[in-house]
């Protein structure tokens, strides 16, 4: 398609390995096409050293990144998240005032990604949602999520449920868009050559792969979350165990912390604090199950055809596939539900609520229409509440 004028300035704002991991293959279609100018907007944990700093994995990628706004990134408290979110605000509002782009693109619900928004939002710049309309009841995600919704422009959902909800908090249905999730595609392209050899010696052996987040609108205590978890564990001293560290949420200092404890005193277990994208869907799709309460558990894993052991209530709400098993973040449950997996190994068909083919490219020719409307003036006045 065609755009009108000069190139059209989009940017993707990221704050973390996983949104960035979900959407790269999105964005090569993107910075693929003449037309447009594609920039990468950077903060968060993938400009930290203590999480690996992994805006290098972009600029291995070959995108242009526009700018590197670091924030302070403290999760041992709320008041760490909130002073990260208003330096991101401060820096972010700052850029948008002087730096400006056609379309902004954000996945998501990181506490971070909501500055980012309300940056872009107060200075006019059309945002397009990825992943709206979906309830996490156990995280501050879950209103984060449903706040960015209000002040985006376009959105494209992950399923027709999702897109429901989205009008149903006031969106116009034709600028809702069920395509799918992107990560439940690109987790099929693995690019082998981007796996890390300590990963790809793991796979002739058996193993977990464990990915543990706190949950922030609970009153469990964190600490007895991670003992329940590794009490269990302990049970199955002839399998390995590998970590992968946890997001910059509040408290997952503790899990983190803890977690590297266990791995240097267990022999069986090991821990990647990041890996590249290709590295976990590798590591994911060869091991017995992914154990944890991560969101790529429904979303990716089914598609990899592995388990996983959802544990907790930080993904209640999400729509799941018949491979998702939940449990309480128990000692005896986890141990039951990780028996139950190894029952059934390979005798299960799995269906992905999440899949939808073609979504890539979907993603891509709708953003296409979207900078096409924006042409048209879609943008010139001020965004209506639809009325069910």
């Amino acid at each position: 398609m065609e755009l009108k004028d000069k190139k059209k300035r989009i940017a993707f704002a990221t704050g973390s390995r996983a949104d960035y991991g979900i959407v790269r293959n999105y964005l090569n279609k993107l910075k693929a096409n003449a037309d447009i100018e594609l920039s990468i907007l950077v903060t968060g944990a993938l400009l930290s050293e203590e999480y690996g700093h992994q805006v290098d994995l972009i600029f291995q990628d070959g995108f242009s990144v526009g700018a590197q706004i670091e924030i302070p990134i403290d999760s041992s408290s709320n008041q760490g998240v909130l002073r990260a979110m208003s330096v991101a605000l401060d820096k972010f509002g700052t850029f948008f005032s002087t730096n400006r782009f056609d379309l902004l693109i954000i996945l998501g619900d990181r506490y971070e990604m909501l500055s980012v928004a309300t940056a872009a939002a107060v200075n006019r710049i059309p945002i397009l949602h990825i992943h709206g309309g979906e309830a996490t009841y156990g995280n501050y995600d879950e209103f984060i999520r449903h706040a960015i919704t209000k002040m985006s422009l376009f959105h494209f959902a992950a399923t027709e449920e999702y897109r429901k909800r989205i009008i149903q908090l006031g969106e116009t249905p034709d600028r809702v868009f069920n395509l799918g999730a992107l990560g439940a595609e690109n987790c099929l392209q693995i690019d082998e050559t981007k796996i890390p050899t300590e990963v790809k010696d793991l796979t002739n052996k058996s193993y977990f792969v464990v990915l543990f987040h706190p949950e922030t609108l609970t009153n469990i205590c964190v600490d007895e979350q991670i003992e329940e978890l590794l009490g269990a564990i302990d049970v199955f001293g002839k399998y390995r165990f590998v970590f992968i560290g946890s997001n910059a949420d509040t408290n997952s200092n503790v899990i983190r912390k803890r977690v590297k404890e266990y791995v240097n005193s267990h022999a069986n277990c090991m821990y990647f604090e990041n890996l590249p994208t290709a590295g976990y869907h590798y590591l994911v799709k060869h091991s017995q199950a992914l154990v944890g309460n991560s969101s790529s558990g429904l979303i990716e894993a089914p598609s990899l055809g592995t388990y996983t052991i959802n544990i907790g209530d930080r993904q209640e709400g999400r729509t799941r596939g018949n491979s998702v098993f939940d449990v309480k973040c128990s000692k005896e449950e986890i141990i039951s539900a990780v028996n139950h997996v190894l029952s059934i190994a390979g005798n299960h068909e799995i269906v992905n609520p999440y899949f939808q083919k073609c979504t890539a490219e979907n993603y891509y020719s709708t953003t296409l229409k979207i900078l096409k409307k924006l042409d048209e003036g879609v943008n010139e006045h001020p965004k209506r509440f639809y009325d069910l």
